[in-house]
């Protein structure tokens, strides 16, 4: 007969930024286990008041108390739908996807989606998507990661950028559909 194998409950609790004080549970037999476990939430359970409803954050176990587990965001993405309802005929869509190191070293990849008022050029599109990219990188160079996570989900890296962009054409919305921890 196989032996049983006693797991212990691991509570896990998100960075501080957010107004919960655990996302969830994980078993296991033992911490070292729980080191590196995701889970993912939307961002309407973690803030009040969630404006980014379309929006879900990764969260990664980094290290074990006792029987608390502390994660850091290891992602956020848009959902589909939202991407899909952004572009409207009559407008065109602006896709920027650039890799990124922050001022404490972390490489992230970070993806933006745009729609413009009206249809334009595809040599304007491309100043648009030069201009994001070296805002973006003007941007992310002097912040620690953490920092730039929780600027994206209060909306000040997307307007930063917008506000860069607009000079060249107008934009009915930029979002960063999705931002990435590379390993």
């Amino acid at each position: 007969m196989a032996s049983v194998l006693q797991k212990s409950w691991y509570s896990i609790t998100p960075p501080e930024m957010f107004d919960v004080d655990e996302v969830g549970q994980t078993p296991a037999e033992n911490p070292s286990q729980v080191e590196g476990r995701t889970v993912k939430e939307p961002v309407n359970d973690l803030m009040e008041p969630a404006e980014k409803y379309y929006m879900s954050v990764e969260f990664r176990v980094t290290e074990v108390e006792g029987n608390k587990a502390f994660t850091k965001i290891s992602g956020l993405e848009c959902s589909s739908e939202f991407v899909s309802r952004l572009v409207r005929p009559g407008s065109d869509r602006l896709d920027v996807v650039t890799d990124l190191e922050t001022e404490d070293g972390e490489q992230v990849r970070l993806k933006l989606v745009g729609a413009t008022n009206k249809n334009t050029s595809s040599e304007r599109i491309t100043q648009l998507r030069n201009a994001a990219e070296e805002r973006l990188r003007k941007i992310v160079s002097d912040t620690q990661y953490q920092d730039l996570m929780e600027s994206v989900l209060l909306n000040e890296l997307q307007e930063d950028v917008r506000e860069r962009l607009e000079e060249i054409y107008p934009l009915r919305e930029l979002e960063v559909r999705k931002a990435e921890l590379q390993e």
